[in-house]
């Protein structure tokens, strides 16, 4: 029994050890990627069905803003429009959310009299 006990407590300082070390190794990695917090995806808009937040991403891509949508996998598998499974997220990298909510915020004018009259 002692030679188990001893075994399973060298064994648990090994991976003490790998741990540290594996600390140490992501704070050095992460000085050698570059980049910063403020890139992170932030949420600007949430949706109330995939459609609202498809029209929300093309919105702020025609604006020259980069956007993606989230949601949840079981929403999408199955097909949901409506409920808390179709509920998405449009996210903007952190720099640009001001500008998103913006652009976001603007009254859309829709020009009524766009059509050529014979």
């Amino acid at each position: 029994m002692t030679i188990l006990v001893g075994g399973l407590q060298r064994l648990w300082a090994g991976r003490k050890g790998s741990a540290r070390t594996l600390e140490s190794e992501k704070a050095d990695s992460s000085a050698t990627t570059g980049g910063s917090v403020s890139q992170e995806p932030v949420v600007v808009w949430q949706a109330a069905n995939p459609m609202e937040a498809q029209i929300v991403k093309g919105r702020l891509q025609s604006a020259g803003i980069p956007a993606i949508v989230r949601g949840e996998a079981m929403g999408r598998i199955y097909g949901f429009v409506y409920g808390g499974l179709a509920e998405r997220d449009v996210l903007v990298p952190g720099l640009l959310a001001e500008s998103a909510e913006e652009v976001l915020s603007e009254e859309i004018r829709w020009d009524q009299d766009s059509g050529e009259s014979a």
